[in-house]
């Protein structure tokens, strides 16, 4: 049996390879060779190809100045240094802050399709380091059709954004937006800091049956913790220092809470039918209103969707919108 499936990943290897090798040659049968001195020829004798060194360790040969990107995650980074993807995975067109700008877009899918990507014609692949373990029989074939570059998550403003800037030929624009990045966010943090001071935040969520607090990466714990750098409660802070990097969250039972909360909470509740019964539960307990954000008036509910993703451009109006919203909470 097991010979068998091997011999149909075989079968299907080379017919991916078989259609590649058709579509190259019949690009190159378009081609009309350029006379030399002439600024066709002076352009083909400028390197075509680089090699990209990947957050798997991969040396990948990529275009210099690739043409067609196709990504699975890496959308806001690829439109914030002026690359437009032809093609992107489902979260993507999720996000609310760049949704209309994806609107046409082909979905590739989840798992991604990979006849749907060899359709697309790409000429270079951007997908997330776990893709080669989630979908290993898939990512060999999509790796057949165009250079693909794994990127691993993590910071979005200083890793993740100038690694796809770099693989898609544009590091200073990434350079750039970074430099307005950084002028908004001293801005934001010196409002946060003159409206509350020592106060603490918490950010946490809740679904049915599990409540968690979130830390310094999605969900708004980046925009909170390292854009904004809102004060976190001592157990908050000892969970961030003690978690591997870019640990999302901890899962806290209720009667937690009172110690992991802050002077603000900042509350994400999941919109299906059953997070909506368990957060209307814990908002009748004794515990929740004998907390003092309570008390105070000092709880924000956040929307799933606006708070969901981690990338540059969440980030950047996620923390604005919290700097709003902090101010406008503060005493």
């Amino acid at each position: 049996m097991r010979s068998t499936r091997k011999g149909k990943r075989m079968e299907m290897a080379e017919l991916f390879g078989l259609v590649l090798l058709l579509l190259l040659a019949a690009a190159g049968c378009g081609r009309q060779s350029a006379e030399p001195g002439t600024p066709e020829s002076t352009a083909a004798a400028e390197p075509q190809t680089r090699l990209f060194t990947d957050d798997l360790g991969r040396q990948v040969e990529i275009p210099v100045h690739p043409r067609r990107v196709v990504t699975s995650e890496f959308s806001a980074e690829a439109l914030t240094v002026g690359v437009t993807p032809i093609g992107l995975g489902p979260n993507d067109l999720k996000n609310p802050f760049t949704r209309d700008r994806l609107a046409g877009i082909d979905n590739i899918g989840d798992p991604p399709d990979a006849e749907k990507i060899l359709e697309l014609k790409p000429d270079l692949i951007l997908f997330s380091q776990f893709m080669p373990d989630i979908y290993p029989d898939v990512m060999e074939k999509i790796e057949q059709i165009a250079p693909v570059v794994y990127i691993s998550f993590q910071d979005p403003i200083y890793d993740v954004l100038p690694k796809v800037a770099d693989a898609v030929g544009q590091p200073k624009a990434a350079a750039d937006w970074i430099q307005g990045y950084e002028a908004e966010r001293t801005k934001a943090q010196e409002r946060v800091r003159q409206s509350i001071g020592d106060k603490t935040v918490s950010i946490f969520r809740i679904e049915k049956g599990r409540l968690r607090i979130y830390l310094s990466t999605n969900f708004g714990g980046y925009a909170l913790r390292s854009a904004l750098e809102a004060k976190a409660p001592a157990a908050v802070q000892a969970e961030i220092d003690k978690s591997p990097p870019w640990t999302n969250a901890v899962q806290i039972s209720l009667e937690k809470l009172p110690e992991y909360a802050g002077d603000i909470l900042l509350l994400v509740a999941a919109g299906d039918d059953d997070s909506q019964a368990a957060y209307r539960e814990i908002r009748q307990s004794k515990l929740w209103q004998s907390l003092p954000a309570v008390k105070n008036g000092m709880v924000y509910e956040l929307d799933t969707a606006t708070y969901y993703n981690a990338d540059n451009v969440t980030v950047r109006e996620t923390m604005k919108e919290m700097a709003d919203m902090l101010a406008a909470k503060a005493p």
